[in-house]
């Protein structure tokens, strides 16, 4: 027999699950090796990875760094 859940255990359970934003910065921090806030540095412009960072992530994504990382 199924659990039935209230709506109140419902909403509770999508809350325990991280924000999509969250999750993405997450993702990326470990894919790359690095910190949550240099991941947000990247997402701002206020820094761009490097060479092999760039590659890393590219393939992950299944693009470009070119594609990633735009020259402004």
């Amino acid at each position: 027999m199924t659990t039935q859940l209230s709506l109140k255990q419902l909403y509770d359970k999508v809350l325990s699950k991280p924000a999509p934003g969250l999750s993405f910065v997450k993702e990326v921090a470990n894919v790359t090796k690095k910190s949550e806030p240099a991941v947000r540095r990247w997402l701002s412009g206020a820094a761009t990875p490097d060479a092999l960072t760039q590659e890393v992530l590219a393939k992950h994504f299944n693009t470009t760094p070119e594609a990633l990382f735009p020259k402004a």
